[in-house]
């Protein structure tokens, strides 16, 4: 469902209940102008039966009443015919319809008598407000009016059916609740149209979507969506980013994986067909011990590019915690003894005296110490020594060494993926080996935890390695 129409279905209720006290409110001031209307009536009958009444005992006794020409007037609406009847001061009926003497008798509230504020000029009657009462089953609206002639006290009442009302009632609603209804029309059909208007901007925004391809990485222009939605084109860009990110991760993942395992895949294959040529022998156990060897720098190279690859994407899809670098580094100092051992080097953990925590991926960080420590014990000869050293203020890791050391002019491309500085083992002269991801991943760990990496002269005479977090 679209937006316009969601809001017009929200609205849909308010403006049917508005509608409809709206008509409820017409109804009840329609009804009092209706009744308003009829009691002028029956008080213009009532006032021409009062003075044909005081001419009939002044002047003329042997005048009808009512007369012919007000007889006309009563029934001008000859389906709702008005009726009269009028009583001396004790109640017994003079002229008119002796069925009307139950309202001469009734009571009635005060304010339906007698409405002194409309008084027109020039008239000698007030206006009396008629009341409702029910006469055979039919509901009569009813005018009663004392008065005198001669000294003598009368009463007059006038009634009417009140069907006259609910037929004057139902026609005045007919054409108010047509108007009305036309006005929700016209007002609901704005509103459609002004959500239209208003929804305009993201159906631009829609077919700019629509129309970029599947490799365009370009953020959103905010100038397409409307200043209330600009919070959401910032998200939906950050979001972008992230995306370009985690893909532009996964693309040199596999870019470097498919470079370099190729060549110790090949080495395998050929390895393993040169075995399989070979007699049992020196020089076949020789082979197979290379086999081994290669394989395992094969592992090593996968294991390292999947940790270069979790690295890159951390920032979009870790989940980072509390991490104490005490506990985290002693963790690996415990792993990377045995060797320690092995390659007879002094190794030492210096634990910070105060807490030292941040907030990161405890698994990245152990891999990158882990990377750090490896690389040491790598390039230290034997009978040298390494100290992982952890800081509380500020917050660093220090991994020293006892080796060759970095010169200066390589200290910044060391960190580049697989650029490895030549070095040989003094023992043996052979080149070290390794992947040259090792370091690449220090850094990309310690670039997604806001940490700096560098390496300086250590105070053992070798290269130290310093990992600072903000």
């Amino acid at each position: 469902m679209s937006l316009a129409a969601r809001l017009l279905e929200w609205l849909l209720a308010p403006l049917l209940s508005i509608w409809l006290v709206s008509l409820g409110i017409s109804f009840m001031s329609a009804r009092n102008n209706v009744d308003t209307v009829l009691d002028d009536g029956l008080n213009a009958v009532a006032a021409i039966l009062v003075s044909e009444w005081e001419q009939r005992l002044t002047t003329r006794p042997d005048s009808p009443i009512p007369s012919d020409a007000t007889r006309r007037w009563m029934n001008v609406a000859p389906e709702y015919p008005m009726s009269f009847l009028i009583v001396d001061e004790r109640g017994a009926p003079l002229a008119g319809d002796d069925a009307l003497v139950p309202f001469l008798r009734e009571t009635v509230a005060a304010d339906d008598e007698l409405d002194s504020s409309a008084k027109p000029p020039g008239q000698a009657f007030e206006r009396i407000r008629g009341f409702n009462s029910v006469l055979d089953d039919v509901v009569l609206r009813v005018v009663r009016r004392p008065f005198a002639v001669a000294g003598k006290e009368f009463t007059l009442a006038v009634a009417q059916s009140r069907e006259r009302q609910g037929a004057l009632l139902s026609a005045g609603m007919a054409h108010e609740a047509v108007a009305q209804s036309v006005v929700l029309l016209v007002a609901f059909s704005l509103l459609w149209y002004g959500l239209t208007y208003v929804a305009q901007p993201m159906k631009v925004l829609q077919e700019h979507l629509d129309a970029r391809s599947a490799d365009d990485s370009e953020p959103i222009p905010e100038e397409l969506a409307p200043h209330e939605i600009a919070p959401l084109i910032a998200s939906t860009n950050a979001l972008i980013q992230r995306l370009q990110t985690s893909l532009a991760a996964q693309k040199r993942f596999i870019a470097n994986a498919a470079h370099q395992l190729r060549t110790p895949l090949a080495a395998l294959q050929a390895q393993a067909e040169l075995i399989q040529r070979l007699p049992e022998g020196s020089e076949r156990r020789e082979a197979v011990a290379r086999l081994v060897s290669t394989g395992q720098r094969a592992s090593r190279l996968a294991n390292q590019l999947l940790a270069l690859a979790r690295a890159e994407s951390v920032g979009t899809t870790g989940a980072l915690q509390m991490v104490n670098l005490n506990a985290l580094c002693e963790g690996v100092a415990r792993d990377v003894l045995p060797q320690a051992i092995d390659r007879d080097v002094e190794f030492a953990f210096d634990a910070s005296e105060d807490t030292a925590e941040i907030v990161g991926d405890a698994t990245l960080l152990g891999e990158m110490v882990r990377n750090l420590v490896d690389n040491a014990f790598k390039y230290t000869p034997r009978h040298g020594s390494v100290v992982l050293t952890v800081s509380a203020t500020p917050k660093r890791i220090v991994v020293d060494d006892s080796g060759p050391g970095i010169a200066e002019a390589d200290r910044e491309r060391v960190f580049a993926p697989f650029a490895r500085v030549a070095q040989v083992d003094a023992e043996t002269g052979a080149a070290i080996a390794g992947t040259g991801l090792g370091l690449a991943i220090v850094r990309e760990v310690a670039q997604t935890h806001g940490a700096r990496v560098h390496v300086a002269t250590s105070r053992l005479g070798g290269a130290s390695f310093v990992v600072s977090f903000a």
